[in-house]
């Protein structure tokens, strides 16, 4: 798969600093952006945003929400249990990097097991996925063609990588809940396309089949 464009309707945007993936997904009512890592300035089709939606509250994945929303005035999604690390600077490592910050708070917050119509096709699943942060979040991207539903993508922050999974020692991490994390993302997996591309929050995208072979599932046994 391409490094850049991991679908027509999908495509990956680097952040250099950090080096956090935001994902910018196309759809009849504009582009959702994943993970506001990137300043819009960075992006050649930003005044598209209509939405955006963090995986977490980290610092490296939120550093420029109030830029976007000052541009494109976008909703701004994250799971419930992110509130109180979207207003720490600790809880949300902007402190550890040198920026303390205090992020907006959500315009809406989301419950495990959403699903959310973008346009009269693409849908939205979410999954909390605790364990890197209280309120981690997975999101699985959906075609719906009348009784046909095909699984497009998942996003799957830094909950778990082409080869590895987030690190549990900051505000709000917890290695058995990420360890029960990974485990119920294993079983999403393994009932999803071989195909299909899997896009964590930092590092390569990788396809389902690929992620399932991987030794993460190996080393994650240490989280127990």
């Amino acid at each position: 798969m391409s490094r850049f464009q991991i679908l027509p309707e999908l495509r990956r945007v680097p952040e250099a600093f950090r080096h956090a993936n935001a994902y910018l997904l196309k759809t009849e009512n504009g582009s959702v952006l994943f993970d506001p890592a990137v300043p819009p300035e960075k992006v050649s089709d930003a005044d598209d945003v209509s939405l955006i939606i963090a995986t977490h509250g980290h610092y490296d994945h939120v550093a420029s929400v109030n830029e976007w929303k000052e541009r494109t005035s976008a909703p701004f999604w994250v799971a419930e249990q992110e509130r109180e690390v979207l207003s720490d600077p600790r809880a949300n490592a902007s402190l550890m990097f040198g920026q303390p910050t205090i992020y907006p708070q959500a315009d809406r917050y989301l419950q495990d097991g959403e699903l959310i119509e973008l346009d009269s096709e693409l849908k939205l699943k979410t999954f909390n996925t605790p364990g890197h942060t209280h309120g981690s979040m997975c999101f699985l991207i959906l075609r719906q063609r009348a009784d046909e539903e095909e699984a497009l993508a998942l996003i799957t922050g830094d909950t778990l990588f082409d080869d590895s999974f987030g690190r549990t020692d900051l505000a709000s991490g917890d290695s058995a809940q990420l360890y029960e994390s990974l485990q119920f993302l294993r079983g999403v997996l393994e009932k999803l396309p071989p195909a299909m591309p899997v896009c964590p929050g930092h590092g390569a995208t990788v396809s389902a089949g690929e992620l399932l072979q991987s030794p993460v599932w190996i080393f994650a046994e240490t989280l127990k």
